[in-house]
């Protein structure tokens, strides 16, 4: 109270506060007329998604939205959880707009497969990372703030799936297990609980997390691909998730001591080279026993093996069976192979989102 700020226009002191409240990695303090103003960097937005219709559940985190919620009981069961950010060059979505054809059938695909099996699914629109003080360090003076923000975009949309993550570990709903899916890995497979399946694995070897590699790559077997992550709901997956969050967040100040164990990996770039840090380098001695790893031919398989990969692949085969090949339950568009989603979910003869082709995944702009 007193006088100070009152009347049509609060203080500065107020703007600055109200600024501090602001999710740092979509804004920017500019100097305008004497007064501080706000400038939004990069786009975002809900618009042009599949959301569920009516009031929006209490349970959901941040600004995140239910896109199906398939559960027989209240609490429990499954939980798929995709980020859908808009990068600066628009090719995830633009404001105002409705989203690419690519991520509609992907998306629509998923929810298809949420309602089979009797799953939820959630979707992340909105930005929750900040820049890091290190990554401003690296971006240096010459950089404003809005090229630093792009400069990172990439490593960052890649990081928000850990705290995403974390979110759901500890959501009163008490899910038994979610899996965070790259917003270009389509679940194919209908008639297979494709999560129930790997849930089921979970259990008989009593691990925490379970993790694919790029083995349909003629050299990717050793090598963790970041798209397909499951955890069971334990104290040891929220700490690893969070641990591996705040390696980001410190960069070079992390500490050794983590909460799952000590160790000297360092999360510096994106998401999938520290998982492989911790898995294979140094600290492979605390996650022994907590991981499963799978195929990612079988769960993680890069789209480009439904048309041609110019990287040699591990088995030819891929590229001759596509859609056919029995092996196949996740299919993942990374790359230049998001353009020809469409074309494998809803226009090859076979409509994967369980939808008209007038529908949210399949009409055409």
């Amino acid at each position: 109270s007193g006088s100070e700020g009152s009347g049509s226009e609060p203080s500065e002191t107020m703007q600055f506060a109200l600024l501090l409240a602001l999710p740092s990695c979509a804004l920017a303090i500019v100097a305008s007329s004497g007064h501080l103003a706000i400038k939004k960097t990069l786009p975002e937005g809900n618009f042009g998604l599949p959301l569920v219709a009516g009031k929006r559940p209490g349970w959901l985190a941040r600004r995140d939205e239910l896109v199906v919620d398939a559960r027989p009981q209240q609490k429990g069961g499954m939980l798929i959880l995709q980020l859908v950010l808009m990068d600066a060059g628009g090719y995830w979505g633009k404001e105002n707009s409705a989203r690419p054809r690519w991520l509609r059938s992907i998306l629509a695909t998923n929810r298809h497969h949420a309602r089979t099996h009797g799953h939820a699914m959630v979707l992340r629109w909105k930005r929750t990372l900040p820049l890091t003080s290190w990554q401003q360090k690296m971006c240096g003076s010459g950089k404003s703030r809005e090229e630093c923000i792009k400069r990172w975009e990439r490593e960052n949309f890649c990081w928000e799936k850990f705290p995403f993550m974390v979110d759901y570990l500890l959501n009163s709903q008490q899910f038994t297990h979610m899996v965070v899916l790259d917003a270009d890995a389509a679940l194919v497979r209908h008639h297979v609980d494709i999560l129930g399946g790997i849930a089921q694995q979970m259990q008989d070897q009593n691990v925490d997390v379970f993790l694919t590699n790029e083995d349909w790559l003629k050299n990717g077997e050793q090598r963790i691909n970041g798209g397909v992550i499951m955890a069971r709901n334990s104290k040891w997956s929220e700490d690893m998730f969070q641990d591996a969050f705040d390696a980001h967040r410190l960069g070079p100040a992390m500490h050794k001591k983590w909460r799952i164990g000590e160790t000297g990996v360092l999360c510096t770039s994106n998401e999938q080279i520290c998982l492989n840090d911790l898995v294979y380098g140094h600290g492979s001695h605390i996650m022994q026993g907590h991981w499963h790893f799978e195929s990612g031919i079988r769960y993680n398989r890069g789209g480009c093996t439904l048309k041609h990969c110019w990287e040699k692949i591990s088995d030819p085969s891929m590229e001759e069976l596509k859609m056919t090949d029995d092996r196949l339950l996740i299919v993942h568009f990374m790359g230049g192979s998001k353009g020809f989603a469409p074309e494998i979910l809803c226009d090859q003869g076979g409509n994967y989102t369980g939808e008209p082709m007038d529908g949210y995944g399949c009409h055409k702009d």
